[in-house]
């Protein structure tokens, strides 16, 4: 495959708000979107400037999608908010040739873009996915020095199940004790420069040894790269909250425990339903909701059912919360879907 950061980059915009003389060095922080997740970038760095009055941030957003209200609101959340954010408007036909599934689309893919962007620039920068919220200092985090590590995670939080096969799934003995989840990657961009991680990654993402076994692709590729070269940082950096869990609540599950988000300075809302969903309404939710409204997007809809997945998920949350009409609306949608699936077969 050809090298997929030839020519990406399509064009750059430059917002710089921020003091020109200022006494903190700057953390870098980037998020790689599509279209379907553009307006969560915004609210997601609103929720950053919300909590961190003190510090010094500059912003970076990749994505294949920039229309002229989006970029607006970009420019005037930098103007309001007195920060610096960087719009690079990429072109994703390559990244679209790597392995996908419904959930996991191209755009998982745009952190290596970011990375090999950057690298030549930075020494550093935290990556974020678009559905993690801040809800306290992330200050520290620019204190972290990674020496020759590849980067600083948190640990996944995956099922006892899915843990106990991930040695043998990466071929890699302990790895799940080390496994990370790649939605935050404080990453050292030395490292990857000097170690070309993105073409080996892609490199795994092709390889026979590997075929049929990268559950979670990218997220996979570097956890064989990275192994043995993580520092593992506090769970509060990454605290995972799958919306589900309100739904299993009542069963009394062991999966159902609700984490302490008051003690947590991000909050990764993992799984199908996010907190901008239409079905999502829950006090767990109050977080996003509150930056929604502090941001340029404050008006943006809440988002209905579009795949397959969120139908069921849709579904199962309406009639959990006695909405019997949108669970049966949901239920027949999800049910068609699969049926036409089934006859296109």
């Amino acid at each position: 495959m050809d090298n997929i950061n030839m020519n990406v980059i399509k064009e750059i915009k430059e917002y710089k708000y921020a003091p020109t003389v200022q006494k903190k060095k700057k953390l870098d922080i980037a998020y790689g979107v599509d279209e379907k997740y553009l307006f969560a970038s915004g609210i997601s760095i609103t929720s950053i400037l919300l909590n961190n009055d003190n510090s010094a941030f500059a912003f970076h957003v990749f994505t294949d999608f920039l229309d002229f209200e989006n970029d607006s609101k970009f420019k005037k959340l930098a103007e309001n908010r007195c920060a610096d954010i960087t719009l690079y408007l990429i072109d994703c036909k390559k990244l679209k040739n790597l392995p996908c599934s419904e959930r996991l689309n191209y755009s998982t893919y745009i952190r290596f873009i970011i990375a090999d962007q950057l690298c030549g620039s930075k020494d550093k920068i935290l990556y974020l996915d678009a559905d993690i919220f801040c809800n306290a200092s992330i200050e520290t985090l620019n204190d972290i020095d990674l020496d020759d590590n590849a980067c600083a995670v948190i640990k996944d939080a995956l099922g006892k199940s899915a843990s106990a096969k991930l040695s043998v799934r990466l071929d890699i003995p302990g790895i799940e004790d080390r496994y990370f989840n790649a939605g935050f990657l404080l990453l050292n961009l030395v490292h990857w420069r000097s170690h070309d991680v993105t073409n080996q990654a892609v490199a795994i993402l092709g390889s026979k040894k590997y075929e049929g076994k990268l559950n979670f692709f990218d997220q996979d590729a570097l956890n064989i790269l990275f192994f043995g070269k993580i520092i593992n940082l506090s769970a509060r950096y990454n605290r995972f909250y799958d919306l589900s869990r309100e739904r299993k609540r009542k069963r009394k599950r062991e999966d159902s425990v609700l984490p302490n988000l008051n003690d947590s300075a991000l909050i990764h809302y993992i799984g199908s339903t996010k907190p901008w969903h239409s079905w999502a309404n829950y006090a767990a939710c109050d977080l996003f909701k509150k930056a929604q409204a502090a941001s340029e997007w404050k008006d943006h809809l809440s988002i209905p059912p579009q795949i397959r997945d969120e139908l069921r998920e849709c579904a199962k949350h309406s009639f959990y919360q006695k909405d019997y009409i949108n669970w049966i609306k949901n239920r027949v949608k999800y049910y068609f879907s699969r049926v036409s699936i089934a006859t296109k077969m």
